[in-house]
């Protein structure tokens, strides 16, 4: 009877939950979406363009060879071949440590899912860099939106997430974690607009495409690691809903 009232008790605890969840999903991913469409129909309004001059020139204004090497080595950090190898010792350490074969899943085809997708949306919406006369680095494609600052917000972004989820109940200092990945998704794209290859919008723009891919995959972990918790409930190993 205990058992059968703590199932009942986690499953309406679990349908608050589900609810809650959802509403901040869909509300933030709305948002997200709404300044994306918005910046991508803007590019020859003036505010905009008054945008993108203001704020890159305010931020070229710092070059130095210091700043310059410290923006090439967030440039690189936010490069395919770094999270490529990342994403290998992260998903191994998830997979052989905690054995979470679904959270992995989920990182491996967010982070390809975002590439994909950056892609395809430079293709469509086809804008030119700014002049090469300002580049510090040689880069190729499209401009916007901006790949580094899409796929480094889903790839650090989630990659801290799955961290922290995991170690919060063990370490004091978590917070250090998600704090530590704000910091370097910042870098990354202020580092593409330091050395002159994207424009600020098409930074935003990225983060904004690449939170939606965050939103989405936090939301699927979340949901797998609820019903871990309902399967444990049911077979007797109570475990609080927190802790997902």
């Amino acid at each position: 009877m205990n058992k059968q009232f703590a199932v009942g008790g986690m499953e309406e605890m679990k349908g608050k939950v589900v609810a809650s969840d959802l509403i901040w999903s869909i509300g933030g991913a709305g948002a997200l979406l709404l300044i994306f469409i918005v910046l991508s129909q803007s590019f020859s309004a003036k505010w905009l363009q008054a945008f993108d001059q203001h704020v890159g020139g305010y931020i070229q204004e710092m070059r130095g060879d210091l700043w310059t090497s410290v923006a090439k080595v967030f440039t690189f950090m936010g490069s395919g071949s770094t999270e490529f190898i990342l994403f290998f010792l992260v998903a191994g350490l998830l997979y052989f440590k905690f054995k979470h074969k679904w959270e992995t899943l989920v990182l491996f085809f967010g982070v390809l899912g975002a590439w994909l997708l950056n892609t395809g949306l430079k293709k469509l919406v086809e804008r030119d860099r700014p002049s090469a006369e300002g580049w510090l680095v040689e880069v190729d494609g499209f401009s916007f939106p901006s790949g580094h600052a899409m796929v480094s917000i889903l790839f650090y972004g989630l990659l801290a997430y799955l961290l922290w989820v995991n170690v919060r109940q063990s370490w004091r200092a978590a917070w250090l974690i998600p704090t530590f990945a704000i910091l370097v998704i910042l870098c990354i794209g202020l580092s593409r607009i330091y050395l002159g290859v994207h424009y600020p919008s098409d930074v935003v723009a990225g983060y904004t495409a690449g939170g939606l891919g965050l939103i989405g995959c936090m939301h699927a972990i979340r949901t797998i690691r609820r019903r871990k918790v309902m399967r444990s409930t049911k077979k007797g190993k109570f475990t609080i809903l927190e802790n997902m």
